[in-house]
Protein backbone atom coordinates (compact mmCIF):
# COMPACT_ATOMS: atom_id res chain seq x y z
CA UNK A 1 0.00 0.00 0.00
CA UNK A 2 1.23 3.00 -0.73
CA UNK A 3 1.08 6.46 1.11
CA UNK A 4 1.12 9.85 -0.18
CA UNK A 5 3.32 12.68 1.79
CA UNK A 6 0.95 15.47 2.36
CA UNK A 7 3.12 18.10 1.64
CA UNK A 8 4.97 17.07 -1.68
CA UNK A 9 1.71 14.66 -3.06
CA UNK A 10 4.35 12.26 -3.89
CA UNK A 11 4.57 8.45 -2.58
CA UNK A 12 6.27 8.22 0.52
CA UNK A 13 9.32 6.20 0.19
CA UNK A 14 8.56 2.20 1.70
CA UNK A 15 11.60 2.08 3.78
CA UNK A 16 10.73 5.17 5.53
CA UNK A 17 7.30 3.49 5.99
CA UNK A 18 8.59 -0.16 6.97
CA UNK A 19 10.67 2.38 10.39
CA UNK A 20 7.92 4.82 10.32
CA UNK A 21 4.62 3.37 9.53
CA UNK A 22 2.70 6.52 10.92
CA UNK A 23 4.66 8.86 8.69
CA UNK A 24 2.48 11.17 6.81
CA UNK A 25 5.59 13.19 5.09
CA UNK A 26 8.33 12.15 2.88
CA UNK A 27 11.95 12.16 3.95
CA UNK A 28 12.20 15.65 2.08
CA UNK A 29 9.20 16.94 3.95
CA UNK A 30 9.49 16.27 7.41
CA UNK A 31 10.23 18.69 9.66
CA UNK A 32 12.51 16.80 11.62
CA UNK A 33 16.41 18.41 11.83
CA UNK A 34 19.68 16.97 13.04
CA UNK A 35 20.36 16.20 16.42
CA UNK A 36 23.93 15.77 18.21
CA UNK A 37 24.88 14.53 20.69
CA UNK A 38 27.51 14.75 23.91
CA UNK A 39 28.41 12.78 26.80
CA UNK A 40 28.48 13.55 30.32
CA UNK A 41 30.05 11.93 33.57
CA UNK A 42 28.06 12.19 36.74
CA UNK A 43 28.90 11.16 40.48
CA UNK A 44 31.70 10.76 42.37
CA UNK A 45 33.94 7.88 43.05
CA UNK A 46 32.23 3.93 43.08
CA UNK A 47 28.72 6.19 41.97
CA UNK A 48 29.75 7.62 38.88
CA UNK A 49 28.18 7.31 35.44
CA UNK A 50 27.78 8.38 31.97
CA UNK A 51 24.74 10.39 30.69
CA UNK A 52 24.33 10.74 26.89
CA UNK A 53 22.48 14.26 26.05
CA UNK A 54 20.82 14.67 22.58
CA UNK A 55 20.24 18.32 21.69
CA UNK A 56 19.08 19.96 18.46
CA UNK A 57 22.30 21.08 15.96
CA UNK A 58 22.36 24.52 17.27
CA UNK A 59 22.53 24.05 20.68
CA UNK A 60 25.43 21.31 20.25
CA UNK A 61 27.44 24.35 17.96
CA UNK A 62 26.35 26.96 21.33
CA UNK A 63 27.68 24.22 23.98
CA UNK A 64 30.93 23.45 22.04
CA UNK A 65 31.70 27.30 21.46
CA UNK A 66 30.79 27.54 25.48
CA UNK A 67 33.24 24.57 26.19
CA UNK A 68 36.17 26.34 23.73
CA UNK A 69 35.75 29.57 26.01
CA UNK A 70 35.42 27.93 28.74
CA UNK A 71 39.20 25.63 28.19
CA UNK A 72 40.25 28.74 26.52
CA UNK A 73 41.00 27.03 23.59
CA UNK A 74 39.49 27.52 19.81
CA UNK A 75 36.22 26.46 18.58
CA UNK A 76 37.99 24.03 15.74
CA UNK A 77 40.44 22.19 18.27
CA UNK A 78 37.56 21.24 20.24
CA UNK A 79 35.09 20.14 17.26
CA UNK A 80 36.22 17.74 14.34
CA UNK A 81 34.46 18.55 11.00
CA UNK A 82 32.32 16.02 11.36
CA UNK A 83 31.14 16.58 14.26
CA UNK A 84 30.32 20.05 12.86
CA UNK A 85 28.45 19.72 10.32
CA UNK A 86 25.41 22.24 9.77
CA UNK A 87 21.96 21.39 8.07
CA UNK A 88 22.86 22.13 4.81
CA UNK A 89 25.45 19.55 4.88
CA UNK A 90 23.29 16.44 4.45
CA UNK A 91 25.06 15.49 1.27
CA UNK A 92 28.36 14.52 2.32
CA UNK A 93 28.73 10.87 1.49
CA UNK A 94 30.03 10.17 4.27
CA UNK A 95 27.35 10.74 6.63
CA UNK A 96 24.28 9.74 4.60
CA UNK A 97 24.55 6.26 5.97
CA UNK A 98 24.41 7.42 9.71
CA UNK A 99 22.15 10.33 9.17
CA UNK A 100 18.92 9.13 10.82
CA UNK A 101 17.53 12.48 12.03
CA UNK A 102 14.96 12.24 8.89
CA UNK A 103 13.43 9.08 10.10
CA UNK A 104 12.03 11.04 12.84
CA UNK A 105 8.06 12.35 13.91
CA UNK A 106 6.82 14.49 11.57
Amino acid sequence: MTKICTGCKQPIHPKRLEILPSATRCVACSTATKKAGITITKGEGDHTYTETVIMEHDEFVKYKEAEAKLNKTTFDEIVSEDEYMSPSDDQDENHDALDFSNIGED
